[in-house]
């Protein structure tokens, strides 16, 4: 089951469930037809602007308007962060950063479990 990402806290070390995130730019909703699911990656972007690369594995939900399904992994979530989260995709038809898109960011918070309320 997934849940829409929002700026609500996430439990440190929880790796269930999918994490459920559209993919928006300015110009609306995308649409993943034709798009390698594996050229997409996840970044952690810290309030200092820090950025690292999730580990997890997407899924796709829906092609249009996309939803992709993001499986954290265990290194994605074993320590507090605070941030926001963002998608970048490489398209075709070069599928490198020559056609590169970056989605919008959402933001995120990685929580000790006794600060969740």
């Amino acid at each position: 089951m997934a849940f829409p990402v929002s700026n609500q806290p996430w439990p440190v070390g929880q790796t269930y469930q999918l994490w459920g995130i559209p993919l928006m730019t300015d110009q609306g909703p995308d649409d993943l037809t034709d798009v390698d699911i594996t050229k997409l990656t996840l970044y952690f972007r810290t309030l200092n602007g820090v950025e690292t690369a999730g580990t997890g594995t997407f899924y796709v939900m829906q092609t249009y308007p996309a939803i992709v399904l993001y499986k954290p992994s265990v290194a994605d979530v074993s320590t507090p962060f605070n941030g926001t989260i963002f998608i970048v995709g490489l398209y075709p038809p070069t599928s490198t950063t020559a056609d590169e898109v970056i989605f919008d960011p959402v933001k995120f918070a990685i929580t000790a479990r006794g600060s969740l309320q």
